[in-house]
């Protein structure tokens, strides 16, 4: 593992926001990469030695070609297999992480609506917040992953607005952040927690139809390019073709 505490930190936080909150995850996702930064070279050098054996046919012609890499070659191969296997978990890491966070963004609008409406029919907000996560365990898992795992904390004997604050930071979501400034603010102060979540469920479906209408108002851009890629070589083929074909009808005449 990462010798600086820093940078352990922050690749727990990362595992987080990727969903592997667990406490062995940093040692298993550091394991997967030692393992893959050996695996990858180890393959690569049973292939060279399968190579050399004349009684061997490797399938694609791998032995041909294996066989005609010099020394320098076969060391910036090896170097190159151990550090794809070495860093490409955090590329899928990275992947992980943005996946999570989409799929985080597009179902918490919804799952606020559905939080303000418990909480106007009569309940708790913790006893909303659970009732939410039950339910949208199978329609979004992460979300409810998130809303339960925030109540096991409070029933546990955590204080609830470090539990939400905790929630903020494994997701890396700034309308989750807050979402739990708003209630800790709704708490502290006194005011209606109902009013509270109906305002700010109002304003997230705003930011929600205002992000909408932007990538609306992107797509013409987007589509400029592909549209003048494909147009363009029919109107020219349109306008120069007929001058061509006459030219070599009249030289060929």
């Amino acid at each position: 593992m990462p010798a600086d505490r820093a940078k352990r930190s922050d690749l727990r936080r990362r595992l987080g926001q990727a969903g592997y909150s667990s406490d062995q995850a940093l040692r298993n996702f550091t394991l997967v990469r030692i393992l893959l930064g050996l695996l990858l070279p180890a393959v690569f050098l049973v292939l060279l030695v399968l190579a050399g054996n004349p009684d061997i046919d490797l399938p694609l012609g791998l032995d041909a070609h294996l066989g005609q890499l010099g020394t320098g070659q076969i060391m910036i191969i090896l170097a190159a297999l151990t550090a794809q296997g070495y860093y490409f978990p955090m590329l899928w890491l990275k992947d992980r992480v943005n996946e999570r966070r989409e799929r985080i963004a597009l179902g918490f609008p919804n799952a606020l609506d559905l939080l303000q409406i418990s909480v106007e029919a009569g309940l708790g907000f913790d006893a909303a917040m659970t009732r939410v996560g039950n339910e949208l365990a199978a329609v979004s898992p992460d979300i409810a992953f998130e809303f339960l795992s925030v109540q096991r904390q409070v029933q546990a004997g955590r204080a609830r607005d470090a539990a939400l604050h905790d929630m903020a930071e494994r997701t890396g979501i700034e309308t989750v952040r807050s979402f739990a400034n708003v209630v800790h603010q709704a708490m502290q102060f006194g005011t209606s927690m109902s009013d509270a979540l109906e305002t700010y469920s109002r304003e997230m479906r705003e930011m929600r139809e205002t992000r909408a209408q932007e990538m609306a108002n992107k797509l013409p851009v987007k589509m400029s390019a592909v549209l003048a890629s494909l147009m363009l070589p029919a109107l020219v083929m349109l306008t120069v073709g007929p001058v061509v074909i006459r030219y070599i009808r009249y030289f060929s005449g």
